[in-house]
């Protein structure tokens, strides 16, 4: 069974409430050692007693979770509505971890199912979890090294050997595995954010941290649990993340009984050059995306039979906008923000990277798998010059 999101890399450390101090001891004990079940009825009982306390819920909602994979599916429905009840509870406390966001609307109708239960090693890989849940490491990891060497597509296995490693606090090994991970599959994120999380919290490298967790955000940047790396990385490093603003004059609006008519609305107050020096150059924005919606399409796109905003439209639009505002030679220092940004950008090469990443609609991010494949790296490389600001150079 998929092993709920809480078994995550996650370090904490617990504080007991009065009079709790022996059954706060003892639980955290049985928990850091693995034992969820065991360590189940005392913070049943903690939560009760400090209901302020944000890390008893945390901590109840991981133990209902690995509870309800070895439960009839009646009781299992159950427990995973304490487990989502829970997790709401630590969140509204003020718990900081993401993953309780993603437990508290969890639908207790839900029923994991299989790891690739298409895999010859998806038997191994079941008894590798149940291992982990009965918090037997060695057994656990020594599965997941099985499981991994009998299918080497099979993601969760290197994933979850990692994991360990890290529990563990072996870095070199979590790495290892987290690598093996990767190469099955490099377009998920978990993995880069678990290795990036190793580096922060085990190895003490921020630089190389914050490498992995970009890497993250490149391979899922639409998932929210992709940035949650690069989140806890500039908290913990008084970093900035922040994308350069462009704010976009809106779209052109379509008839719905008459596509042919398109109309454009241009601001003559936002585009007044003589109150914002080279505004007047959206008015290409404008047009060019008219444009689009007219015969570009059709042209560029002739496979798809509905018109979508698309990676091409943006860029012709923008580049536009960017091309007109240097040729009448303004000075940087002249334009607004918006443009001062676009400008940069797309001197820098790197302005699909901004439409894809931060300027993205669902029809925008249709494209990204495919430019991702020719461009991980120039994606990286503008997550980290553009976005990701640390303590030495914080975002402009």
């Amino acid at each position: 069974m998929q092993r709920w999101m809480v078994g995550f890399c996650l370090c904490l450390a617990v504080t007991a409430g009065t009079g709790q101090d022996n059954t706060a001891a003892q639980a955290n004990e049985l928990y850091t050692a693995g034992k969820r079940l065991q360590a189940l009825p005392l913070y049943e009982e903690l939560a009760k007693a400090n209901p302020k306390e944000w890390i008893y819920f945390e901590r109840l909602a991981d133990c209902l979770a690995v509870k309800s994979h070895d439960s009839d599916p009646a009781q299992a429905k159950v427990l995973r509505t304490r487990m989502r009840d829970a997790a709401r509870q630590a969140v509204g406390l003020g718990d900081p971890n993401a993953i309780m966001k993603v437990l508290a609307s969890v639908d207790p109708d839900l029923i994991p199912g299989p790891i690739a239960p298409s895999s010859p090693a998806s038997s191994i890989l079941e008894d590798a979890e149940k291992a982990f849940r009965a918090g037997d490491y060695p057994a656990a990891m020594a599965k997941y090294v099985e499981a991994a060497d009998a299918d080497p597509r099979l993601y969760e296995a290197p994933l979850y050997a990692g994991d360990i490693a890290f529990r563990q606090q072996d870095a070199a090994t979590a790495g290892k595995w987290f690598a093996r991970a990767i190469a099955a599959d490099p377009n998920r994120e978990t993995a880069y954010r678990y290795w990036g999380d190793t580096l922060l919290r085990v190895q003490n490298d921020p630089a190389a941290a914050e490498s992995k967790f970009i890497d993250a955000v490149v391979a899922e940047p639409y998932n929210k649990m992709s940035w949650q790396g690069l989140q806890n990385w500039a908290a913990r490093e008084k970093g900035v993340i922040r994308a350069p603003k462009i704010d976009r004059p809106a779209g052109p609006v379509v008839d719905a009984k008459n596509p042919k008519n398109i109309a454009i609305d241009i601001d003559p107050v936002a585009t007044d050059d003589k109150q914002h020096p080279g505004s007047s150059a959206w008015m290409m924005y404008s047009l060019m995306r008219g444009g689009y919606h007219g015969d570009l399409f059709k042209k560029n796109f002739p496979n798809e039979k509905v018109y979508r905003h698309s990676l091409k439209e943006e860029d012709l639009a923008l580049s536009m906008v960017a091309t007109t505002v240097k040729e009448r030679k303004i000075k940087p220092e002249n334009l607004d923000e918006n443009l001062r940004n676009l400008v940069e950008l797309n001197d820098a090469g790197m302005l699909d990277c901004w439409i894809l990443i931060n300027g993205a609609d669902q029809g925008i991010a249709q494209d990204y798998d495919a430019y991702r494949k020719d461009h991980r790296q120039l994606l990286h490389d503008y997550l980290a010059r553009f976005v990701v600001h640390g303590a030495a150079s914080p975002a402009p």
